[in-house]
Formats: structure tokens, C-alpha cells, sequence
């Protein structure tokens, strides 16, 4: 997606920023930007069970090189 003419690999599905790095959560059912908008919708616990000590489909991440990704390989 871009945004301002800035490229975002995901969307924060709480607060709607674009996000080259933040949570996934349930392999991309939702992201989202930072603890604020995460835990609005899931406890840290819930987020831990989740996370499955790192074996889990939700987790934490840096999308790297997002500029050279196709400008419409995330349209909504």
C-alpha cells in the first residue's frame, strides 16, 4: 500500500497506519502497529499463548526492502 507516497508493507488493522514493521497475528489475519493498537484487542498473555514461543503463526516482524516490492501487491 502507499500512503503519501510511502510504500507500507501492512496496514494496522486497530488504528489504520501503515507499517513497515509490528505485529502479525494468526499468520496475517490482523497486524498491527505497536503494543497500544495490539493490546487493545489481545492481552499480553493471549498474545504469549499466541506467539507459541516463537512456533506460532503470530509474532513480531521488520519487512525489509518494502521499496523495491511492486506498487500494487497490496492493493486493498
Amino acid at each position: 500500500m502507499i500512503i503519501d507516497g510511502i510504500k507500507y508493507a501492512a496496514k494496522c488493522s486497530d488504528c489504520g497506519a501503515g507499517m513497515n514493521d509490528g505485529y502479525v497475528i494468526d499468520g496475517g489475519v490482523a497486524h498491527y502497529c505497536g503494543d497500544a493498537c495490539l493490546h487493545k484487542h489481545i492481552t499480553p498473555a493471549e498474545f504469549e499463548e499466541l506467539y507459541d514461543d516463537g512456533d506460532g503463526d503470530s509474532y513480531w516482524t521488520e519487512w525489509d526492502d518494502v521499496d523495491d516490492w511492486p506498487d500494487d501487491w497490496h492493493d486493498e
